[in-house]
Order: C-alpha cells, then sequence, then structure tokens
C-alpha cells in the first residue's frame, strides 16, 4: 500500500476542509489502514517555492493548528479526531435526497494524459494548492497534464516517486457541480466573476466542452485566453462567483466559490446547501474529486464517491468534528 503524504498550500489554509476530504476518498477506495499510510499537513506560504520545498523537505518551519480541531496534524488530537470523523462519515453509504442529482448518467470525464502513471508508487506527494499559489507554477520540471500551466491556473500536483506532474481542476469542479443541476455546458451560458486562477480554469473548462462565458464585473478583468472566441453578452443560465462579494442570483442558479463554519445537524447543514444559491462546498468536493480522477489516481476513477454521497459524508464528518470543539 502506497504511503501518500498529502498537503494543501496557500494562505490561509487553517480553515481548509481538504484535508478532511481527501481522508473521506482515501477510505472510500480503502488507501488508509491508519496515519501511516496518509500524513496531512497544512503548508501555510504565500510561494510555490516554498510550496515545493515542503514536498521535497517534509516538513514546514511553523505548523499551524487545523481550526477544526485546535491543533496540527501530528498530534494526537488532530488524527484521534480526524479518524472518529472519517469512521461515522464512512458509514453513510448512500447520499441524502436532496444532494442527489436529476440529472442521468451523470458527467463524464475523461482522463487527462494517457502518459500520467496509473498505479500509486511506494511513496507519493500530493498537494493542493490555493490562494496566491495557483497562478505561480511555471516549471519544466513538472509536467501538466492539460493546459493549467499555460493558463496559470495550477491547483495540484503530484509526485509520482519519479517526477512531479500538475492539473487545474477548478474549471471541471465547476463543471460537474453545474452539470449535477442540470445545467451542462453545451448550449449553455456561463456567468463569471473574477479573472483569477480558479476563474480561467472555469473559463477554459466551460468554452472546452462548448459552453459560452459571460464574463461579469469583477475585481480583476478575466485575461485573454483560449476562450476568447467564446465570450458573450448573452444572459447567464447560471453563475460562479470568485469574488466572494454577496452579489446577487436573481433567481439563477448561483454558485459561490466559499464556504463558512456550519452549525447544527446533518439535515440543517443539508437544508443550507440546496436552492437557487449553492454553497462553496459544492465547488470544493466536486474539484478534490477531479483531482483524484484526473491526476491522484486515475485508475480508481470508477469507483470514486459520487458527488452528492462524498458531501454527505462531509457533512456528516463537520457535525463529528463541531461535537468536540
Amino acid at each position: 500500500m502506497a504511503a501518500i503524504r498529502y498537503g494543501i498550500a496557500g494562505q490561509p489554509v487553517d480553515h481548509s476542509l481538504s484535508p478532511l476530504l481527501t481522508a473521506l476518498v482515501a477510505r472510500h477506495l480503502a488507501l488508509m489502514n491508519d496515519d501511516k499510510h496518509l500524513t496531512m499537513e497544512l503548508v501555510d506560504v504565500n510561494s510555490i517555492q516554498d510550496a515545493l520545498a515542503w514536498g521535497y523537505a517534509g516538513a514546514v518551519p511553523e505548523p499551524i493548528p487545523w481550526v477544526f480541531t485546535g491543533s496540527i496534524f501530528s498530534k494526537f488530537r488532530t488524527r484521534a479526531l480526524l479518524k472518529k470523523a472519517v469512521d461515522a462519515a464512512s458509514l453513510v453509504e448512500e447520499a441524502h435526497p436532496k444532494l442527489t442529482s436529476s440529472k442521468e448518467p451523470p458527467f463524464v470525464f475523461d482522463v487527462a494524459n494517457s502518459d500520467l502513471p496509473t498505479r500509486m508508487f511506494a511513496e507519493e506527494i500530493w498537494l493542493n494548492l490555493t490562494a496566491p499559489l495557483k497562478h505561480q507554477l511555471d516549471s519544466g520540471a513538472v509536467v501538466a497534464v492539460d493546459d493549467s500551466m499555460a493558463n496559470k491556473c495550477v491547483n495540484a500536483l503530484r509526485w509520482d516517486g519519479r517526477g512531479w506532474w500538475c492539473a487545474g481542476l477548478d474549471g471541471d469542479g465547476v463543471v460537474e457541480v453545474m452539470s449535477h443541476h442540470g445545467i451542462t455546458p453545451e448550449g449553455h451560458v456561463l456567468g463569471l466573476i473574477g479573472g483569477g486562477g480558479a476563474a480561467r480554469s472555469t473559463a477554459a473548462a466551460w468554452t472546452k466542452r462548448g459552453g459560452r462565458v459571460h464574463a461579469l464585473s469583477s475585481r480583476r478583468d478575466l485575461d485573454e485566453g483560449p476562450w476568447a472566441d467564446h465570450l458573450t453578452q448573452a444572459e447567464p443560465d447560471a453563475i460562479i462567483d470568485f469574488d466572494n462579494e454577496g452579489a446577487s442570483s436573481n433567481g439563477t442558479l448561483f454558485l459561490k466559490s466559499t464556504y463558512q463554519p456550519m452549525e447544527g445537524t446533518v439535515e440543517q447543514r443539508v437544508a443550507s446547501l440546496v436552492g437557487k444559491v449553492l454553497d462553496g462546498r459544492w465547488l470544493l468536493v466536486a474539484q478534490h474529486l477531479a483531482c483524484w480522477r484526473q491526476l491522484w489516481a486515475p485508475e480508481r476513477a470508477e469507483d470514486l464517491p459520487s458527488l452528492g454521497l462524498l458531501l454527505t459524508r462531509l457533512l456528516e464528518a463537520e457535525c463529528v468534528l463541531s461535537s468536540y470543539a
């Protein structure tokens, strides 16, 4: 069984649910028997060089606590509570009915690059990038499985034991969430608020699959890219907001890119995730599934949980962690 060292790098990262999602999927695929096979860390850095240095060195100068446990990942408290949360969530076998998709069959993604290793090596490093790192990677020593390095929107890396691979999966996450709610790229206009790495990834993924993009008013303009010929001023069928300034959906399906702490039972949490305004957990879960599907374990793509099931398990795990806060 491979030993996986996972990190989420950027600033801030102390509130990230990405480590919890990684543990949930690893358990689903039976890749994690104990914390010796999956170790995790919050990599609080503001440069891609420092993030890669963590990958090589295996440690950060000043580990920071995870807000969900109040302790760093190497401490017993975080390891024990994470296991409790994953144990409880893994007992959930079906997606909550309100989180299932009305679209059948599910949207299908192809593995991006046939040259990508389709098995895990003895020791691997998996890394997610968040702001401000997504646009910083530009290295011939890293092989991109898609156009993310050219579009400056890398958000995931993998060291397979021989070399570094990277991809930009924010856009695939947006496509999956929208498709889950019945809005596929072909024949639909996506309203895009934002111009950073995640927005560029989304513009590329949506237009590559036959959709059009309406660049809405944002703090930062959307740069020129392969999506340029597919821009439109037509009314959006759905909107993704990467600026997170509380724009109104006006009745259109509206996907946020961020999430805030939740309280209450699983049922109460589910109720806050459905409707016309979608919490950023939808995007986070879909983006993580894309990481596994496209980069980390493409040979296990058919074994991954559905978007609805993984989101249901995430809510269950969050409930467990909150009970110990």
